[in-house]
């Protein structure tokens, strides 16, 4: 299987749900308007003229922070857990969303891709929010086994180390954490269409199966994201430098910046759904013309996919 005519057919698929895009960022505008609206006001009320966040931002210094949290913890906390909450609305969100999309990649008689989209996240929200959680945990548990792995190593190094080996123990330590992540994440993504494809009620099986099928397909499984991943941080540079370049000092300014940052969400969801379809394409493309169903026992001997 290509992985550039995945890629290219992900994007293809990507402008075809464009609606569906609009769709899911009307919905997540609004609440994250509103937490951001009561963020700049709590900031605005009980920080304005004081000297300790400015000094807390312009360069870390642990006194300075353990003096500001003793003063303002009381201010700082409602937002941590605004923080906190936001989180798992975002969580929600793409447990949601991620159901609807996979769906209208698999096609349906329904009318409309609308209806087909809606159809299928409510049809599978509580197994993908199950997978969820599962991911999660996998995450967690691999976070804790790297860092006490790093950390045993740094605490012996230390001692006889400079600081540039210390530097690039943990910039090490980032890259396991991060290959890693993107293991998982891929494995995730490939649980969702195997259950949708399957209509699977079932979480376990399909995440076993997807991590069969990610390790046996590992040289175009994980390229496949690393690119999509690349998309995302060309994304992420264009926004910083445009963002550098304009400014806010004046309110034309701070009002182009406020549409520049809700293009760039507009791409992240975009290129969200392009990373699904290039997965999906990938994954049905090994069962091309192939009369039977997903989940079977090939898939764990010698002929499988």
């Amino acid at each position: 299987m290509n992985i550039l005519k995945s890629y290219a057919e992900g994007l293809k698929k990507s402008f075809d749900l464009v609606k569906i895009v609009n769709i899911i960022f009307g919905a997540t505008f609004l609440p994250c308007l509103i937490f951001a609206a009561a963020f700049n006001s709590t900031i605005a009320n009980s920080f304005s003229d004081r000297p300790e966040l400015n000094k807390l931002f312009s360069g870390f210094d642990y006194t300075v922070y353990n003096d500001f949290m003793n003063n303002y913890g009381d201010f700082v906390r409602p937002l941590l857990n605004q923080m906190l909450y936001s989180g798992l609305i975002y969580f929600l969100f793409t447990v949601f969303f991620a159901g609807g999309i996979i769906k209208v990649f698999e096609g349906s008689s329904l009318i409309s891709k609308p209806q087909t989209f809606f159809a299928g996240a409510a049809r599978y929200f509580f197994r993908f929010l199950r997978l969820g959680v599962y991911i999660l945990l996998i995450q967690f548990f691999l976070f804790v086994i790297i860092t006490a792995g790093f950390m045993v190593f740094l605490e012996r190094a230390v001692p006889t180390s400079t600081e540039s080996k210390i530097f690039t123990v943990l910039v090490t330590w980032f890259f396991f954490q991060m290959l890693f992540s993107f293991f998982i994440w891929i494995i995730s993504d490939y649980a969702k269409i195997i259950i949708v494809k399957e209509n699977s009620k079932r979480v376990l099986k399909p995440l076993w199966y997807s991590i069969i099928f990610t390790v046996k397909k590992i040289h175009v499984t994980y390229p496949l994201y690393v690119i999509q991943m690349l998309t995302t941080i060309v994304l992420y540079i264009l926004y910083f430098t445009a963002e550098s370049y304009i400014g806010s000092e004046t309110t034309f300014s701070i009002i182009l910046i406020f549409l520049f940052q809700q293009i760039f969400i507009w791409l992240r969801l975009f290129a969200k759904v392009w990373t699904l379809g290039s997965q999906f394409d990938l994954f049905t493309g090994y069962f091309a013309g192939k009369n039977r169903p997903f989940l079977t026992r090939e898939m764990l001997g010698d002929e499988s996919i």
